[in-house]
């Protein structure tokens, strides 16, 4: 199911390229992220923020007030708690410090709707965006040098507003893009079964793919 997904997604997005004049169209966004868990994710494994992301997306302007767009991006939680005593896998109680590490890598399909439209000229374009697709996510934990890792590829959807400021002048079609996202995925493997919520505040630029 999920290799459909992903096959769905990558050949939707060649038929977009591959149209007439999608060379002069398509639009690059490439921008910081600011990861703040929230829910079971904050309350069970990691509660620090992250400012170790980054996210990019190639989009295909549909219209002047809709753009579909292929999003990913990379986000990197860690946090140790402070020594407490742990049983182990076989029963076995240890004194240790405790290290969670979580990376997530999008792959998601996303619509964005301008209401003002994207081609004005108006000193800043709001902006609302969802999407749907796949996170890779590799999970660490170690109990002092015990430990080990595991990946998944759960579900993802993600919904979004922000606005962008037109640079204008020299630079068409070029912006500075400020944003939010709300993004959630399930990740249940062994004995985590944890639903990574969080928030994703970014700031980044826009610019025509030429």
């Amino acid at each position: 199911m999920k290799t459909r997904i992903i096959l769905a997604i990558a050949v939707l997005f060649a038929a977009m390229s591959n149209t007439a004049n999608a060379q002069n169209r398509l639009r690059m966004e490439l921008g910081y992220n600011v990861g703040i868990p929230t829910g079971s994710f904050k309350t069970n494994q990691i509660n620090n923020t992250s400012f170790r992301g980054a996210i990019g997306e190639i989009s295909y302007p549909v219209s002047n007030k809709f753009q579909l767009g292929l999003m990913s991006g990379f986000q990197n939680y860690h946090q140790k708690f402070g020594r407490q005593l742990y049983q182990t896998q076989d029963h076995q109680t240890i004194s240790a410090v405790k290290t969670n590490s979580i990376d997530i890598i999008p792959l998601v399909l996303r619509g964005t709707y301008f209401p003002m439209g994207s081609n004005t000229q108006q000193l800043i374009q709001p902006y609302v965006s969802a999407g749907a697709g796949l996170s890779f996510v590799s999970y660490d934990q170690y109990l002092g040098e015990f430990g080990g890792s595991e990946t998944a590829f759960p579900l993802m959807v993600q919904a979004g507003a922000g606005v962008i400021i037109p640079v204008g002048g020299m630079l068409p079609q070029t912006g500075i893009k400020l944003g939010a996202t709300y993004n959630y995925s399930g990740y249940t493997k062994n004995d985590m079964n944890t639903k990574l919520g969080n928030i994703g505040v970014h700031a980044g630029f826009v610019f025509p793919m030429r």
